[in-house]
């Protein structure tokens, strides 16, 4: 299968320059996909990034996983990731 898509949505509830980054792993690797919030301000971010077919591929037994890092002093809560597959059969 491959990685397709994926959304984060948070709420930043302290804020100061600075961004919150949601990386994907797969088996523990970091494969260069992944989604950018910025904590400039507080309040609800968003964001979703799409990437072709065939770009970050994975097979059977794979574990994908999600790190997040920030820089700053910043503080969130309510994070929900999504990350969107394509397989075929």
């Amino acid at each position: 299968g491959s990685i397709t898509a994926m959304s984060t949505n948070l709420e930043i509830i302290q804020s100061n320059p600075g961004q919150i980054d949601i990386i994907v792993l797969r088996n523990g690797e970091v494969i260069g996909f992944g989604n950018t919030i910025s904590t400039d301000s507080i309040g609800v971010k968003k964001d979703y990034d799409v990437q072709s077919k065939e770009v970050v591929d994975f097979k059977a037994g794979d574990v994908i996983s999600v790190l997040a890092q920030k820089t700053g002093e910043v503080g969130w809560r309510d994070v929900i990731t999504l990350i969107e597959i394509t397989t075929v059969n």
